[in-house]
Parts: C-alpha cells; sequence; structure tokens
C-alpha cells in the first residue's frame, strides 16, 4: 500500500479502510488539501484531528468527501531562489529586520538598491 491507494481508497472506492502500511495523516491531509473543493473541510479536520488515528481519520474522510474522481496536484516550489549572504546581512541590519524579512524586501528591491546599501554597511 502507498499513499496513493488510500487517496483512491476515500474518494472513488470507498471501501474498508487499508491499514497503517502508507498511511500518514499529514501527507492524507496535505494531498486532499491541494483541491480547492476540499480545502476548507481539510482545515476544519486537522485542526481538530491531528493525533487521531488513521482509520479513524480515514472513516471521518470517507463520510465527508464525496465519491468522484480528483486528480490532486501537489504543489511544489518551482524555483528556490538563492540569495547572497551578504546582502541578506545588509539589508537586514540597514532596516533592522529578521533575516526572512530580508530576503522578501531583496524580491521586491531593485538590484541597484540593494547593492546601494550593500556598500554603504560594508564600506565600499
Amino acid at each position: 500500500m502507498n499513499i496513493f491507494d488510500h487517496l483512491k481508497n476515500i474518494t472513488t472506492q470507498k471501501g474498508e479502510y487499508l491499514g497503517d502500511d502508507g498511511w500518514n495523516n499529514w501527507m492524507i491531509n496535505r494531498f486532499l488539501s491541494m483541491d480547492p473543493d476540499y480545502c476548507e473541510v481539510v482545515n476544519i479536520v486537522q485542526k481538530n484531528t491531528w493525533q487521531m488515528s488513521g482509520e479513524h481519520l480515514y472513516n471521518l474522510y470517507k463520510d465527508l468527501i464525496p465519491q468522484q474522481y480528483k486528480f490532486l496536484k501537489y504543489i511544489k516550489v518551482q524555483n528556490k531562489i538563492e540569495y547572497d549572504e551578504e546582502q541578506i546581512y545588509a539589508i537586514r541590519d540597514y532596516f533592522e529586520i529578521s533575516k526572512k524579512e530580508a530576503k522578501e524586501y531583496i524580491s521586491m528591491m531593485s538590484e541597484d538598491e540593494v547593492e546601494n546599501i550593500t556598500s554603504q554597511l560594508n564600506g565600499k
């Protein structure tokens, strides 16, 4: 068994629970939340049932989700942006913000602005 067998069983077959082999509550929630029709249901369910056993969560989803085939496309990051550490620290110090916020600032600023701030703080 794998996660896709469990998802197919929840959405189309509506059979008995297939066992804990390949079952992961977090991944089941994640895949089901990729469909806009199921997103709100999954959000409510996962807040209240994160510690629930796999069989109980399966039965809950089996009853909540209509029997129909849905392609549950897994959405992942397309391109991971690499940032220059020197620029991150310069922006962080200049605006007095966190590293995470500095990366957001860099993505919104022009290259000239980032270079100017970096050179000001590094004395170049």
